[in-house]
């Protein structure tokens, strides 16, 4: 018995060789696997086995989601075997093209890349011959340009370094011959984008779509709606460092007339000196404003106030300041070249009408990047809005006033990050953790072991140990309160206060946060490298109790920079082995070098990435990557014909590519263009930080 509903499902939750292998079934099986294998493919530099030109042709109809992030592009540097392609991604995965179907003998194949055989599926010729018109009728620039025929793309996340103004061309086709695209996300370094492509990505919406009745399948896991191309536009564009002109700024602008989420990281632009052609931006439900130069902080503020709908606002002012007035203290008829030497101040008051019904009432998630905010004024933010789930103010002023403002919303407060603010003490931690129920993210400093054990300052510690410890006297109780937000998947928090505390009160700490079973990213390093290689700190053995944290089954990704640890072969082991989805590990696991070079391959021998260096613990928290260029003297690249001597090797790229913070850490800045607007009107604040 052979119920489709039952066979998707299955297919579901296979893996890309088990789907590859159930396309050759038989025509049902294919006709559910196929669009699964293609569904999302990923283009990398850690991908070898790429899909060819042929096979992306045949099957361009099924592609999805397109994933680029490489140096270079190159419809040749593909692995065929039969005439047969090599790949897409199964289902969600989001994974590396390594298998797929390919065009053979003026047929389509089937072919799964298991243990490097290709086997044949007589029973896709009919397809294949249905095909072959299309495929004939192909032109130059698909033939060049890898995913050229592809016409059903919902999302594309582009990141490039090759600096070649003709992939604005291709992108720009790419974009008019997929109606379907919901989300775009684009860097490309060096070349500033053409009018043309901003234009094609604010007309999405009026593009119509292909009614092909073999487009028509979505992956149920899938995002992006029915996957029948039905249009409704762009919804989500999110850019790393795109350079605007004047004409393309003012496309960007009525792109953003039509876009629900909009992110622009780093992004330079130029100031439209008026907003009266965008009276409103209806859609905008997410917005982050992180601009290097260009639209002055003012008319940023105005561009907030005409979203409606608008949920979440991440602002980053840190630098940006210096592209305008916030307050104007500026002289009366500045010149360009004096425009960044104005004194700003935060518009607190701007700020807080924000959540006012005339403005953004449905306003909950703020994320705010300017060092100067006080705790007082951050208070005033705080209590202005009505509710909030998200709340991101790294490096400000957020201290007690701005706290206890804060605990009203510990009921809905989700995610939560008040890293290298000068005023948040180790029990406002505590309180976090033992009230906010629905946190599922939180970024702190430093949490003492004394708040998390429940030692109150007016107890005396009465007994000290020959080697300097101390224990509390028999009458002295501990009060313990358990963490309850069972639900954080990530937690970036230093726990110190032990190297000489009780021996009871490292049990008490484990155990909290084994509670937390969620978790799969943790961070308990210090802030700053002044602290690498203190033993202040969580000990990581299984003599000191790392047992207890057996719970953590769902942890990916351990941090522990600048903890000194002298981990052995059995304490390794015994994460390899109790916390199954690992796969990066950051910190130095024993001084000696020697121990290292033991201790070290037990985690890779099991796929475990291992960085002993100090680091940041936050570097890839959108996956953004950043790839330095090596195309410095703008030759031209011919996509189809590029010959493979001219590839770097693996090692050379990969070392070449990095990545960047985006969502989580502030875009670099630059001095603006042109002149600052009017002086700004009564609503904006006039007190001093």
């Amino acid at each position: 018995m052979d119920i489709p509903e039952i066979r998707a499902l299955i297919a579901e939750h296979m893996e890309l060789d088990t789907l590859c292998s159930a396309a050759l079934i038989c025509r049902t099986w294919r006709d559910t696997c196929m669009p699964l294998i293609w569904n999302n493919i990923s283009w990398t530099s850690q991908v070898h086995e790429r899909p060819t030109p042929e096979a992306l042709l045949v099957n361009a109809h099924l592609v999805r989601t397109v994933t680029i992030f490489t140096m270079r592009l190159d419809g040749s540097k593909s692995n065929s075997s039969g005439g047969g392609g090599d790949g897409g991604d199964g289902g969600d995965g989001g994974g590396e093209v390594e298998a797929g179907i390919g065009e053979g003998s003026g047929a389509e194949t089937a072919a799964a890349a298991v243990g490097g055989e290709v086997v044949a599926d007589e029973e896709a010729m009919d397809t294949g011959e249905a095909r072959k018109t299309d495929t004939k009728a192909t032109t130059k620039a698909e033939k060049e340009f890898p995913f050229a025929p592809c016409r059903r793309i919902e999302e594309l996340n582009l990141q490039l370094n090759i600096r070649q103004a003709l992939l604005w061309d291709n992108l720009t086709d790419l974009v008019q011959h997929n109606p379907g695209l919901k989300t775009l996300s684009v860097f490309l370094s060096g070349v500033p984008p053409t009018l043309e492509f901003m234009q094609a990505l604010a007309r999405t919406n009026t593009l119509s779509a292909p009614s092909s009745p073999s487009s028509t399948y979505t992956s149920p896991s899938s995002s992006h709606g029915s996957g029948t191309g039905s249009g409704g536009g762009l919804r989500t564009f999110m850019t790393m460092f795109l350079d605007l002109n004047k004409d393309t700024t003012e496309a960007l602008l009525d792109l953003a007339t039509r876009l629900e989420s909009l992110q622009l990281n780093g992004a330079t632009t130029v100031d439209p000196g008026s907003l009266d052609r965008w009276p409103i931006f209806p859609n905008l439900v997410v917005l982050k404003l992180g601009l290097s130069s260009g639209i002055t902080p003012h008319h940023q503020l105005q561009i907030i106030q005409r979203c409606p709908q608008l949920q979440s606002l991440a602002w980053d002012l840190e630098e940006s300041a210096a592209t305008g007035p916030l307050t104007y203290d500026g002289p009366q008829n500045p010149t360009p070249d004096t425009t960044a030497y104005y004194n700003y101040r935060f518009p607190t008051t701007s700020v807080c009408q924000l959540f006012e019904p005339e403005f953004c009432p449905l306003l909950e998630k703020l994320s705010i990047t300017y060092p100067a905010l006080s705790d007082r004024e951050l208070a005033r933010v705080v209590e202005a809005c009505p509710r909030l789930t998200l709340f991101e103010v790294f490096e400000t002023g957020f201290g007690a006033r701005a706290f206890q403002a804060m605990t009203r919303h510990f009921a809905h407060l989700t995610r939560l990050d008040i890293r290298r603010c000068s005023g948040v003490t180790s029990p406002m931690a505590q309180q976090i953790l033992t009230s906010c129920r629905r946190l599922v993210f939180f970024c702190g400093d430093a949490l003492h072991a004394r708040d998390i054990v429940g030692f109150q300052p007016q107890q005396q510690l009465q007994e000290t140990n020959a080697d300097g410890t101390v224990q509390p006297s028999q009458e002295q109780q501990l009060q313990p309160q358990d963490w309850v937000c069972t639900d954080l998947t990530w937690l970036t928090l230093y726990i110190c206060g032990l190297e000489n505390a009780p021996p009871t009160w490292l049990p008490i700490v484990l155990t909290q946060l084994a509670r937390l079973t969620s978790l799969d990213f943790l961070t308990i390093s210090p802030t700053g490298p002044e602290f690498d290689g203190t033993k202040d700190g969580l000990p990581l053995s299984l003599s000191s109790g790392l047992s207890t944290l057996s719970t953590l089954t769902n942890l990916e990704r351990f941090c522990f920079h600048g903890l000194a640890q002298e981990m052995q072969e059995a304490d390794v082991q015994w994460m390899v082995d109790y916390w199954p989805r690992l796969v990066r590990v950051e910190g130095v696991v024993h001084p000696e070098r020697e121990s290292r070079m033991v201790l070290e391959p037990i985690l890779r021998r099991e796929g475990i990435e291992v960085c002993g260096y100090f680091g940041d613990d936050d570097e890839d928290v959108l996956g953004l990557h950043v790839i330095v260029s090596e195309d410095e003297d703008g030759e031209q690249i011919d996509f189809g014909g590029m010959e493979e001597d001219m590839l770097v090797e693996e090692d050379e790229e990969a070392a070449m590519e990095g990545l960047v913070d985006t969502a989580d850490q502030p875009a670099e800045f630059q001095p603006m263009e042109g002149a600052p607007p009017a002086p700004p009107g009564p609503q904006e604040d006039q007190d001093q930080a």
